[in-house]
């Protein structure tokens, strides 16, 4: 892809990514709430997917298991 292609994407590193369980938006998750809806039901996207993680990097805590649990239902829906 040329390098305008990419210039209206809207990226997110995935050490930063978070997938918010109440919206469905993944962001950076600044400050441990969701940038579209100010949730704190975020999952980090590089522990569910094997990213590399760099050292010295704070990752969000683990979500409680209701939050997991809806992530888990949403991301079934939508695939079926």
């Amino acid at each position: 892809m040329s390098d305008n292609a990419w210039s209206n994407a809207n990226l997110v590193r995935l050490h930063k990514a978070v997938l918010c369980a109440n919206c469905d938006v993944i962001s950076e998750g600044l400050n441990g709430h969701c940038a579209a809806c100010g949730s704190e039901a975020l999952l980090a996207l590089s522990r569910v997917l094997g990213g590399t993680i760099q050292t010295g990097l704070t990752l969000l805590p683990d979500l409680p298991q209701i939050a997991i649990e809806v992530a888990r239902r949403n991301y079934r829906s939508a695939a079926a």
